[in-house]
């Protein structure tokens, strides 16, 4: 019979707890964009005749389009975020977020993504995004071209380009995908400049 000493037992456990650490897979984290701070319900109100902005289709570079967070590390060499990824799909993200701003810099209008056949669509968002990361240093970086369509005559007057820096910090998607939400706001803001000149408010 072979006996077998404390040292092999010791052994033996420490690779068992190894091994079951090694198997043990890091939680994946979700994020998603929050819009601006809505107007007050008094001055969503006031106004009676809404205009209805249809929020796409939304297009983002493909290099942007999968679950994980992108981060550029150098000109050419892009990194997918292990385990921080988006909850929704990017695009879809990016188009419920830019409604949200849309509606709230400006009451007369109604912005959404899902247009029901009932619905009188006024104008239309269109959205190429470019570039939207961040660096090895959390700054952002978001290009985008886009353009509003006359829904009845289905012209679009000027196709317009927009080049966003935000700062950020490194390494922290907290802080990374906050202040996406702050270069997508200043997107947002110009698309309602231009509506302004449509007739909104």
């Amino acid at each position: 019979m072979k006996i077998i000493n404390k040292a092999q037992i010791a052994f033996a456990v420490a690779l068992v707890l190894s091994m079951t650490a090694c198997g043990k897979t890091p939680a994946a984290r979700f994020y998603t964009l929050s819009p601006m701070a809505a107007e007050s319900e008094d001055s969503q109100s006031s106004i009676s005749n809404k205009h209805i902005i249809s929020v796409g289709p939304i297009k983002v570079a493909a290099y942007l389009d999968r679950s994980e967070i992108v981060t550029r590390s150098n000109p050419t060499h892009v990194e997918l975020a292990g385990f921080d990824r988006w909850a929704e799909p990017f695009e879809e993200i990016v188009a419920s977020t830019l409604a949200d701003n849309v509606s709230s810099l400006l009451p007369s209008v109604i912005a959404i993504t899902d247009v029901w056949p009932e619905a009188k669509i006024d104008y239309q968002l269109l959205v190429k995004i470019k570039k939207f990361e961040s660096d090895k240093d959390g700054n952002i970086y978001l290009d985008a071209g886009w353009g509003i369509l006359q829904h009845s005559t289905k012209k679009m007057s000027t196709v317009y380009e927009s080049n966003i820096i935000k700062p950020g910090s490194p390494g922290n998607f907290d802080e990374i995908t906050k202040n996406m939400s702050l270069a997508l706001a200043e997107l947002s803001k110009e698309v309602a400049a231009e509506l302004k000149k449509l007739g909104m408010k």
